[in-house]
């Protein structure tokens, strides 16, 4: 497996060569998919990846450094860390960002019903850039764990 440093830096390189391209497409407009693309939503997707590579890795079941940087609130994630076996689970390309990404939204959700902000005044395209620039920072984690274990045996 890559040390957090490895994993900090393969997630931004990715984040930025996919930046690069999205970009590409969206100042181009050569895909169909550039009429759902807009600056604010690329900075949104950016934000949550970056969010993600450092805080939402599938190794906050154990004490990474992910962990650690919740600092205090890194109670929120006892129970995942309980839950889930280290490289189990938590490193399924489905199961492990689902759960993630849904513990998150749950208590992000509390606080803001608790803070008076109705859930439907969300943009859903707000939503889905950030989930899926969480998912994806947390999907690249994976590959890159499955890769360098993949050549450590081979090697």
């Amino acid at each position: 497996m890559p040390e957090v440093k490895t994993h900090d830096r393969i997630n931004t390189a990715v984040l930025l060569a996919l930046m690069s391209g999205l970009y590409y497409i969206m100042w181009k407009e050569i895909a169909p998919v550039a009429e759902y693309l807009d600056i604010y939503m690329l900075l949104v997707f950016a934000l949550a990846y970056l969010f993600a590579t450092f805080y939402l890795s599938p190794d906050l079941d154990i004490n990474s450094k992910p962990y650690k940087r919740w600092g205090i609130l890194k109670f929120l994630w006892w129970p995942y860390k309980v839950i889930f076996k280290h490289r189990g689970f938590s490193h399924n390309p489905i199961i492990g960002p689902l759960t993630i990404v849904l513990n998150l939204a749950i208590i992000v959700a509390a606080l803001l019903l608790l803070g008076g902000i109705d859930l439907h005044s969300i943009p859903s395209s707000f939503i889905v850039a950030v989930t899926a620039g969480m998912v994806l920072s947390m999907e690249v984690h994976i590959i890159s764990d499955n890769v360098v274990s993949k050549m450590k045996r081979i090697f």
